[in-house]
């Protein structure tokens, strides 16, 4: 692993994030080919994935509102 690739895995300050998205860049590695050299690759693109599901998992639990009321204002 290259000194960025190193830099990028401390940046993870949670442990169990930080293992989910090792093994997503692990099956992204296996998935295209098993080649060597793209590492730092294969675990933005696993972050980013990771993030993604995050962000629509937050947006259904809020009703798809991304946290906004849309509620008619309330007449005083």
């Amino acid at each position: 692993m290259n000194a960025n690739a190193n830099n990028s895995y401390r940046d993870v300050p949670d442990a169990a994030l930080r293992r989910k998205i090792e093994e997503r860049a692990y099956y992204i590695w296996l998935a295209s080919g098993r080649g060597h050299g793209d590492h730092q690759r294969h675990w933005l693109e696993a972050e980013r994935e990771l993030m993604e599901t995050a962000k629509q998992e937050r947006e259904q639990r809020s009703g798809g509102r991304g946290g906004k009321k849309t509620g008619k204002p309330h007449k005083s």
